[in-house]
């Protein structure tokens, strides 16, 4: 088992950290609980990976606004918020440690090797979500290819760049109405069952439970 004591002092509290038979990593906000998988030769790097990004949940995802009601989050559903916080917490985690840099990057890159994500050898593009393939980029970069057009770029970007969680909703609201005008027949795809108090970051949401 891998020692606890690092993500506590990486999260500057004294968070409980439980390993079970969880699909991926995830964080309950309220209960201040990180929850990590155990995984099959995982590796020190993807434990590092799952670690790292679920103490930026808890470093930087606000409780209030995680759990805003439905008519003040109207225009943002929480599988896409998941997405987008993210992208956020992950930037601002790796400049609060970089050292998390280099085992992050290097976490991703053996969770896409195996498939962690799905075959990324064989994606029908134009049947994937803006979302998702925003999902797949932030957390992947240069190890995947994704074909974005300039407008669908032009919100990856604006996803890469948000700094607070009311920029992020106001980053998911674009993507939303964009999807909605531009591919409404992938608004129609089921979305992933929610629940009301964790973030899990690392699947595309298209694909697993995002426990947001």
């Amino acid at each position: 088992m891998y020692n606890t004591t690092v993500a506590k002092l990486l999260a500057k509290e004294n968070i409980e950290i439980q390993y079970g038979n969880y699909t991926t990593a995830w964080f309950d906000i309220q209960s201040r609980t990180l929850g990590l998988p155990i995984l099959k030769d995982m590796g020190k790097d993807v434990h590092d990976l799952f670690c790292g990004h679920e103490v930026g949940h808890a470093l930087f995802t606000p409780y209030e606004g995680w759990h805003d009601t439905p008519e003040k989050l109207d225009g943002c559903p929480r599988t896409y918020i998941n997405v987008v916080e993210d992208a956020r917490i992950e930037k601002k985690i790796r400049t609060e440690y970089p050292g998390l840099v280099g085992p992050m990057a290097r976490g991703y890159k053996v969770l896409a090797d195996e498939d962690f994500f799905g075959d990324l050898s064989d994606i029908a593009w134009d049947k994937v979500k803006l979302i998702d393939k925003i999902n797949l980029k932030a957390k992947l970069g240069s190890l995947i290819d994704v074909p974005f057009i300039d407008a669908e770029y032009a919100l990856f970007k604006k996803t890469m760049l948000t700094e607070t969680f009311a920029e992020v909703l106001d980053v998911v609201r674009e993507i939303l109405a964009y999807t909605k005008e531009v591919t409404p027949e992938l608004i129609q795809q089921p979305e992933p069952a929610e629940s009301s108090s964790s973030t899990d970051e690392t699947e595309s949401s298209s694909q697993e439970d995002v426990e947001s």
